[in-house]
């Protein structure tokens, strides 16, 4: 599993390796509130029947 969040410059803002850490609106070392707005994410799983490889993206909006 990994998951992937991205700022509209496509830079990386939050990663999870582990499927029960969520992002909650923070980035950096210190935690630092991420700002109102669209951010993209990315999920990469294995399928466990199949141990096929899935992608699915997608967008979330950031409203504090």
């Amino acid at each position: 599993f990994e998951m992937l969040i991205f700022n509209r410059w496509g830079e990386i803002v939050f990663e999870s390796h582990n499927t029960e850490i969520g992002w909650d609106g923070s980035y950096g070392v210190n935690g630092t509130k991420a700002l109102d707005g669209t951010y993209s994410w990315k999920i990469t799983y294995k399928s466990p029947k199949t141990d096929e490889r899935k992608v699915v993206v997608g967008y979330v909006t950031l409203m504090r």
